[in-house]
């Protein structure tokens, strides 16, 4: 997995729904979905390292595409440390998988994280292909223009959220103890 490219590929969709400032999107056209009028009422708790309890924002909103397909999308602010922002992001169209997206803004070693779950139970790492095929669906989005609005009906949407977010806890955490171990056999040099 070429994970430059995903890298790049989520700070294209984060800049285009105006959650980051990039050269290549004007923030005066775009409206960010981390706008007030997109603010959920649902809260993410979560512990820190150090053990303090945090509460962050969720935003939602959607759009109508195709007739009566709705395309909803949450995003959570999971920030930590102001100087390391991070943002988990599921997005799903209507009868179609849920796809999730996590970035931890950091200049030394970004973590980058695209994530497909096709039986609301199971999240699985993104190939090469499907983050593509993810990242041409998104630019159709923005290249159409919908207008977006505030999310409603999204529980089920909600708990993909919660559980992608855990994935990606534990996907980093696995990959962080599998290069510690790898780190320990090697012979100093």
């Amino acid at each position: 997995m070429n994970q430059k490219l995903m890298e790049q590929i989520i700070l294209h969709i984060l800049s285009n729904l105006g959650i980051v400032k990039t050269h290549f999107v004007s923030a005066n056209e775009t409206k960010s979905i981390m706008d007030k009028q997109f603010l959920l009422s649902e809260k993410l708790t979560f512990e820190t390292v150090e053990g303090d309890i945090l509460r962050k924002n969720i935003y939602g909103s959607q759009i109508s595409v195709s007739g009566s397909k709705d395309f909803k999308l949450l995003l959570a602010d999971c920030t930590q440390e102001k100087d390391f922002p991070e943002y988990g992001l599921v997005i799903q169209l209507k009868d179609a998988p849920t796809y999730g997206l996590y970035f931890v803004f950091n200049n030394s070693e970004a973590e980058a994280l695209i994530a497909v779950n096709t039986d609301k139970k199971h999240w699985i790492p993104c190939s090469t292909y499907l983050q593509a095929t993810f990242l041409a669906g998104m630019e159709q989005l923005r290249d159409l223009g919908f207008r977006w609005k505030k999310c409603i009906e999204y529980k089920e949407l909600h708990s993909q959220l919660l559980t992608f977010i855990k994935f990606h806890d534990s996907y980093f955490e696995a990959q962080n103890t599998n290069h510690e171990q790898d780190n320990q056999g090697e012979m100093p040099v």
